[in-house]
């Protein structure tokens, strides 16, 4: 059976799978809470977006130099300590881009600084790459998190508040349910399946051609 373009890079594409199939929110089911609970309008989403990519990214990649010859409970403590750090002047960042914007967030901000990439795909994943693919690596899972974040985040503001980026849109009926922590869960759960519809199908592009000509005889 001849093989598609994705089958034959696959290993490529896997370089970049953070972006869409291997999403941390979509597909592993990772830092789902900010997403959840606070990513009800597109500005929350931009900041804790922003934030998990700064955190996140440098994190990651400086904590890449602690020796290996510290405990691993130690290192993932030096970690989590490492992100605080780089917690303080991201929220003041923040604060300065979004003024007023930020105290917002309450809880779900400097949660960022505990986050699974951070804590446990640092060691599992990210470490064990060579540092070139391991930047691709990151890069593509912290974009892949702002992304859906931020699509989630607009759709419940302009669904549940008929705004889009701070303008009022005319003739939208509002259903302000969306803005409650339930929609966040229906959301994502529909991008989810959406995405692993479309691994199947990369992964199986024979199948839906099979029953086609099955259904022809």
């Amino acid at each position: 059976m001849a093989k598609t373009f994705y089958q034959k890079h696959k290993k490529a594409f896997g370089l970049f799978n953070g972006l869409l199939l291997g999403n941390t929110v979509l597909e592993r089911g990772l830092v789902l809470a900010p997403v959840i609970v606070a990513s009800y309008n597109y500005e929350n989403s931009v900041i804790l977006g922003l934030s998990f990519m700064i955190i996140t990214f440098f994190t990651v990649l400086i904590s890449s130099f602690v020796p290996k010859q510290i405990p691993y409970t130690i290192r993932t403590i030096m970690y989590t300590l490492l992100a605080c750090a780089i917690f303080v002047p991201t929220a003041m960042y923040m604060d300065f881009l979004f003024p007023e914007t930020v105290f917002r967030l309450g809880v779900f901000l400097p949660l960022l600084v505990a986050n699974s990439l951070i804590v446990v795909k640092s060691e599992s994943r990210f470490h064990k790459r060579k540092i070139s693919h391991m930047i691709i690596d990151l890069i593509c899972h912290t974009i892949g998190f702002f992304v859906v974040i931020v699509i989630v985040g607009v759709l419940r503001e302009v669904i549940g508040s008929g705004i889009f980026m701070g303008t009022q849109i005319k003739g939208i009926v509002k259903a302000p349910a969306i803005l409650l922590p339930f929609s966040g869960f229906i959301i994502v759960g529909f991008m989810a399946a959406f995405v692993k519809r479309l691994q199947y199908r990369l992964d199986n592009p024979r199948q839906k051609r099979k029953r086609f000509e099955d259904n022809e005889a």
